[in-house]
Formats: C-alpha cells, structure tokens, sequence
C-alpha cells in the first residue's frame, strides 16, 4: 500500500527549502500569501468547541518573528480559524487564550508546492556557505526507485524536488542539503523520461 502525500512542513523545513527566514514566513503570511497552522487541544469559542488543527493569525504573533533582537519561543493566541472557514473565531475559554511554540507551527504542504510553482521557486539558486559537500545521490536514485514502484509518478516535478530535498534533510550525515537549482539539474531528466512513459 503507498504511502499518502506528505501533509505539513515545518517552519525550519520551509527556511531551508526557501533560503529565507522565518521572520519572511511570518511576513507573508500575515499578508495573505501562505497560512501558518497548529494543532490545539481544546479551546471555547463563544459557545462553539474547537479542536485540532487550525489556522493561527501570524499578525497576533510577530514576538516569534523579530528580525533584530531576541524572538520569543512561544506566545498566546486569542483567535483561530477552522480548516475551511474565512472567518475568525475569538477564545473565551480559556481565556488567556491558547499557548502557541514556534515549533508547533506548520504549513500545509500543498501550499507550500504552490506557493513554490507559482513564484518558480526552484529555479532560484540558494546561496551556499563555503564549499559544496558530498551528497549521496545514489542513495538519492534508489529512494526515486522505490517511491516510484510504491506510490506512482509524482503529479508535479516541484513534488519530486521537494521529496529529494527532503530526503537529503533526513539523511545527510551533517544536516546539508543541495542547492535546489542542483537538485532541478540531476531530477529535470528523470522528470521528463517519467512523463514521456505517460
């Protein structure tokens, strides 16, 4: 049985996707360009019980966000929105509102390959600190292998990128990644031979 599409990435998966901060998250979706979302136990809104995961309004949250200065880990949130809905729900219960840690906080990975696609992310080189490491992109072609045997052809190359990606994030030795522009070049072939088959 395959696995489904991944469903989040973190805010420390996203900066190293993105070459960008969290502070630039954080900017962005506070005007409406990405969504930042976490899960709550419980909470009251007026008389309406809300629970698991919700979006979290970025605006109410810049303490996390500072780009000069200390950031806080974590602070309070007094509204969410529902998975669905356009409109804001107040808490009243509990009424110091809803404890948030900055590495609750999630996007939704179809928004995140959307967001990439339409701004054609994965063209942009990523800056690069001192020389290029080893990668194993043989380790690379067999993760390909299986993932294609199991679960299909992607349905965008940005998918495909996106789970090479994050497959060096979880096997490199030292944390380092390649270069997205990199990881375009060494895909870009098996991308068109996949949906030459099709």
């Amino acid at each position: 049985m395959s696995l489904p599409p991944r469903a989040f990435y973190s805010l420390t998966e996203t900066c190293a996707r993105w070459g960008c901060a969290a502070a630039d998250l954080a900017a962005w979706a506070a005007t409406d360009h990405l969504t930042l979302m976490t899960s709550i136990a419980a909470a009251i809104c007026g008389k309406q019980p809300m629970a698991g995961i919700v979006a979290v309004s970025a605006a109410d949250m810049m303490a996390m966000f500072r780009r000069h200065g200390p950031s806080d880990e974590e602070c309070r949130v007094y509204r969410i929105r529902p998975q669905g809905s356009a409109e804001w729900q107040y808490i009243t219960e509990p009424a110091a509102g809803v404890l948030v840690k900055i590495t609750d906080i999630l996007l939704l990975a179809e928004e995140v390959h959307r967001f990439e696609e339409e701004r054609d992310l994965l063209r942009r080189p990523m800056t690069s600190n001192g020389s290029a490491p080893r990668y194993d992109w043989e380790g690379v072609n067999i993760m390909l292998f299986r993932r294609i045997n199991d679960q299909g052809v992607p349905a965008t190359q940005a998918e495909l990128i996106a789970e090479v990606q994050d497959w060096f994030a979880q096997n490199s030795p030292n944390g380092e990644i390649p270069e997205e522009s990199t990881t375009r070049k060494k895909i870009a072939p098996i991308w068109r031979a996949l949906r030459e088959r099709e």
